[in-house]
């Protein structure tokens, strides 16, 4: 990059998002709850500003039927990184690394500003916003829109909403801080039915999502002791069960249930250029073992509990790896 890299505060980016020229919102390939709820409030908020504002999501997979109730996002280009000159600053969020948001084709003449709260983000950005400690991106994101003095209305805070209580696991997993509580408070005031994002996002769960979970648990295996449980889906699960890449969202969480279960893995097959790779989901019940470290062996990263990564090869040759990593880190009882 042509700029030196440095760290700034939700106050800079606020006050630095108010008097944009123009923005490109970019979120991670195969997005989450967190992801889209980052986007879809960015967008939000940028429009009820005045601000002119596009958005990308790299990939060709589908949202996740979860998720399109959220405002704005059938309006996100996707396939190849749109092209961006030096008017305009792109906003990564929820991104652990640049490459996730496809940015190889953005001109380094645009200024990148990075917004996250994945512990192994490099800072890759021109500015850098990232905090580990943070219950979701959103999180860090509704700072700053306080901090440059946007409105939160019921849509902003809806969208905010999605991606913190899913990103903390309806407020049961260890992000889950007091932070977390009073934003959820806070954006209920502003006008978010929590109610409604609860049925929405748990309780409209598409039939060919059900049968693909009913493949994944059909399939899983109990491995070391209990401690690790294990399943895959292959191609002609998707096929069969009418199902596309975003139905995989979430499945790896139900494997997670599992009792005595202190590491759950998910490999999902495709064929890409003819050839077999797996996207695995990690999940670590307790954080004794560190999935994400294990996730960078293979290019991968994501959260000491739950992280992921792209394997070359068949569902049953990466789960073999995977096993004798976990093995390797599990703690002796």
């Amino acid at each position: 990059m042509s700029r030196n890299s440095r760290v700034v505060t939700a106050e800079e980016v606020g006050i630095r998002l108010r008097d944009e020229r123009r923005v490109l919102a970019v979120t991670h390939e195969a997005p989450d709850g967190d992801a889209l709820g980052c986007l879809s409030a960015f967008l939000l908020a940028c429009q009820g500003a005045g601000i002119p504002s596009t958005s990308y999501i790299p990939g060709e997979g589908r949202i996740p039927d979860e998720y399109t109730f959220l405002p704005l996002l059938d309006e996100v280009s996707r396939g190849k990184a749109p092209k961006v000159g030096s008017d305009t600053s792109v906003y990564f969020l929820d991104c652990a690394t640049p490459l996730r948001g496809g940015s190889d084709g953005f001109s380094t003449a645009a200024m990148r500003i990075n917004i996250d709260h994945h512990p192994d983000n490099p800072l890759y950005g021109d500015l850098n916003l990232v905090d580990a400690d943070a219950p979701s991106a959103t999180a860090i994101l509704y700072r700053i829109l306080r901090a440059g003095g946007f409105e939160v209305d019921a849509e902003v805070a809806t969208s905010l909403y999605v991606g913190l209580v899913t990103d903390t696991g309806r407020f049961q997993y260890s992000n889950t801080t007091p932070e977390a509580h009073r934003m959820a408070a806070e954006l209920q005031e502003a006008g978010c039915d929590v109610n409604a994002v609860s049925q929405k996002v748990y309780e409209s769960v598409a039939a060919e999502k059900l049968r693909l979970l009913g493949r994944a648990l059909g399939r899983m295996e109990s491995r070391l002791g209990g401690a690790m449980v294990v399943s895959w889906l292959t191609g002609a699960d998707f096929t069969e069960t009418g199902a596309h890449e975003g139905h995989a969202e979430g499945l790896i969480d139900t494997l997670r249930s599992a009792a005595d279960a202190k590491v759950a893995v998910l490999a999902r097959e495709r064929t890409k250029d003819q050839a077999v790779e797996c996207k695995v989901s990690l999940r670590s019940k307790d954080g004794d073992v560190d999935v994400a470290d294990l996730a960078h062996l293979r290019g991968g990263g994501g959260h000491v509990r739950a992280a992921g990564f792209t394997y070359e090869g068949a569902a049953p040759e990466v789960l073999r790896w995977v096993e004798e990593e976990v093995r390797a880190r599990l703690r002796p009882e």
